[in-house]
């Protein structure tokens, strides 16, 4: 896959669009299930003001097991109060399908 077939892979599959969605289930979900992890790490329990900003998308092979892993990863930065806070992975298949997601925060 070279970045013509990437870039045509994410208007196809919307992977941006799917990190979005996942990046808002994913807090959600951690707010009403651990609060005080949540409270924690946010600062707020109002995360409406956070923004969302496309990173990048990337197509990876992952070495790191027994057989090599092919997926597309898109990454969002995360911004509250005007601070980059956080990094959220959305990994999908090369079938866009979802694989894994991640929420990575910048050190203090």
């Amino acid at each position: 896959m070279d970045t013509r077939d990437l870039k045509t892979f994410e208007v196809k599959e919307k992977v941006f669009d799917k990190a979005v969605k996942g990046f808002w289930n994913h807090v959600n979900s951690w707010k009403k299930e651990e609060p005080a992890s949540f409270l924690e790490a946010f600062k707020t329990f109002d995360i409406s003001v956070v923004k969302l900003e496309r990173e990048r998308i990337a197509l990876v092979i992952n070495y790191r097991f027994d057989h090599p892993i092919e997926y597309v990863q898109a990454t969002l930065n995360v911004i509250l109060d005007e601070r980059l806070i956080a990094q959220y992975h959305y990994l999908s298949t090369l079938e866009g399908e979802v694989m894994d997601d991640v929420l990575s925060f910048e050190d203090k």
